[in-house]
């Protein structure tokens, strides 16, 4: 067993046992644990917080060789009988995963149209053909987000982080399903580390935005609304920007900071 946990995030090196990085917060601990406790409080699949805004995010062959097999030798029948029963086993074998395989791959998802569930196959072949493919596991972990499946997106995220942790919006998105499901902790700790990759990761500021309105730290909330607004956020996150704002300034009793267009 490992004495350290390496950080996927900055490389330092932690005790064993650790739940995120000592160095840059990176959160380590396995997700099973964590998605099975929040999946038994049954949360909404979407979490309220105290204005009703949501976070959003960004919508988002490797084959191995079989040795060569020995030749045939003239050591008697016992022999070409062993090499026989190897033969069927070898194929109740391949039959057997290949079996395995289809019905992983036709699994349905929950809530999943018809091409949501094809788009999933797609990938989920691909994972059998190469699990290290950071894109297919990134690509599954969408599909199961858009439809509500959280704690199996996870599962995706985790994966395809794991490879390259360089990805913003894929730890934004682990963050909102974090959030989700009632961790609201580690969601933040995630939004942070995709600020450390990009700080001007709009819509990570817009939800830590959202944390600490939930938080009713309505001046720290009203910081990250207003660098959000700043940092080019996509045409659809603008309204709920304005709008987020609008609802702290009215609770500080302020009014907010001026818009980068002049508007205030």
């Amino acid at each position: 067993m490992s004495e350290t946990l390496h950080c996927p995030d900055c490389g330092h090196e932690n005790p064993a046992g650790s739940t995120s990085c000592s160095n840059c917060n990176f959160p380590l601990t396995p997700i099973e644990s964590r998605a099975a406790s929040a999946a038994a409080a049954e949360p909404p699949r979407v979490a309220p917080d105290a204005s009703g805004v949501e976070p959003v995010a960004v919508p988002k062959p490797y084959r191995m060789l079989r040795p060569r097999r020995p030749r045939p030798t003239d050591s008697g029948m016992a022999l070409s009988l062993w090499l026989m029963f190897g033969a069927i086993a070898a194929a109740v074998v391949i039959f057997v995963g290949v079996r395995a395989n289809v019905e992983r791959v036709q699994q349905p998802i929950e809530g999943a149209h018809e091409d949501q569930q094809k788009r999933a196959d797609a990938l989920r072949d691909s994972l059998a053909r190469d699990s290290t493919s950071v894109t297919a596991h990134v690509g599954l972990g969408d599909v199961l987000y858009d439809t509500g499946n959280w704690s199996e997106a996870i599962v995706q995220y985790r994966a395809a982080l794991a490879r390259d942790s360089s990805r913003a919006t894929t730890i934004v998105d682990l963050g909102v399903c974090y959030y989700n499901l009632g961790d609201v902790r580690h969601a933040e700790e995630l939004f942070q580390a995709a600020l450390r990759r990009d700080p001007h990761q709009a819509v990570a500021l817009f939800n830590l935005g959202i944390v600490y309105e939930r938080r009713e730290d309505y001046n720290e909330a009203l910081r990250y609304f207003h660098r959000a607004m700043e940092s080019d956020p996509p045409e659809g996150m603008k309204q709920p920007l304005v709008d987020a704002m609008m609802n702290v300034q009215k609770k500080l009793g302020i009014k907010a900071p001026p818009l980068p267009d002049g508007s205030k």
